[in-house]
């Protein structure tokens, strides 16, 4: 009888693993995953209104899945638990490195823009005039896996023969807003940070523009992407990319896509777009499933 009671609770327990890992080729539901952006609760809550149009646009349900780290959401991906996710441009190269994920399409800024830049920053009397300048001097990025903060200014930096620690030192300052304080306080010759974070911080900083001056940007570095896993056919792919179209065009969907994430539509992506990101990755000898 105990024998029994045991492979019972064995079968049991299969058949709840089966369950979870059941792929997204025998679901009537598709799974949208996010990074996590914002408190992940909060997040599947506030999402649920998204969730529910594109259940109307596609014609069945889809639910929001929210991962702890960005690389949650790519291992989602990979293993078929999310059929299409919101996800940063690295994440993007990692998920289509490891699964063949695609991206197909990227999210637009309040300009239009389907990129962002990164920009120096040095005080108004420095005499820091151009790239060159910088030899000898310190410099405050924000984090080692900001690809704003870090990666691209790094990567800017070696492009004009500049190696940080052998040509220049710096710093973390473990934010943006960090960054540009160190700088006006004086313990830094340069700051990088996303453009413009002296607007953006201006309560903070109300000095900051008159203060400093950009000395230069990096170049355009790709928004955030739509990616959809492997395992969906192309005509599921081409679904879900013209639902989140038609969501951005329609009033109500485009101002909650602004509300949610600050995306005032999307343009259609393909790989090619992201090539940047592989390209930077592989300067700064980045290991993207570190990140």
């Amino acid at each position: 009888m105990k024998k029994l009671s045991v492979l019972l609770i064995l079968v049991l327990a299969l058949s709840i693993f089966a369950a979870g890992c059941s792929d997204g080729s025998n679901r009537d539901y598709l799974n949208m995953g996010f990074v996590p952006m914002m408190d992940a609760d909060a997040l599947v809550e506030n999402v649920e209104p998204l969730a529910e149009m594109l259940s109307d646009e596609l014609g069945m349900e889809v639910r929001a899945f929210t991962a702890t780290r960005y690389v949650g959401v790519v291992e989602a991906l990979g293993s078929q638990q999310v059929d299409f996710g919101f996800i940063p441009p690295m994440a993007y190269i990692l998920a289509n490195q490891q699964s063949d994920a695609e991206v197909i399409l990227t999210a637009l800024n309040q300009h239009g823009e389907a990129f962002y830049r990164s920009q120096f920053i040095v005080r108004e009397d420095s005499d820091i005039q151009d790239f060159e300048d910088i030899k000898e001097k310190t410099v405050a990025f924000v984090d080692p896996s900001s690809t704003s903060g870090h990666i691209f200014p790094h990567a800017h930096l070696k492009d004009f023969g500049l190696e940080g620690d052998q040509d220049f030192s710096y710093h973390f300052a473990g934010g943006h807003d960090s960054a540009l304080q160190l700088l006006l306080n004086g313990d830094v010759d340069v700051a990088t940070t996303f453009v413009d974070a002296r607007e953006r911080y201006a309560e903070d900083f109300p000095t900051a523009l008159d203060e400093t001056r950009v000395l230069g940007y990096t170049q355009d570095i790709p928004n955030i992407s739509v990616t959809v896993g492997s395992h969906l056919d192309s005509e599921m792919q081409e679904k879900i990319q013209q639902a989140l179209l038609n969501i951005s065009e329609d009033p109500e969907g485009k101002k909650l896509l602004i509300d949610l994430f600050n995306q005032h539509g999307y343009v259609e992506a393909d790989d090619k777009d992201y090539d940047v990101i592989r390209t930077t990755a592989k300067l700064m000898d980045i290991d993207l499933e570190a990140q």
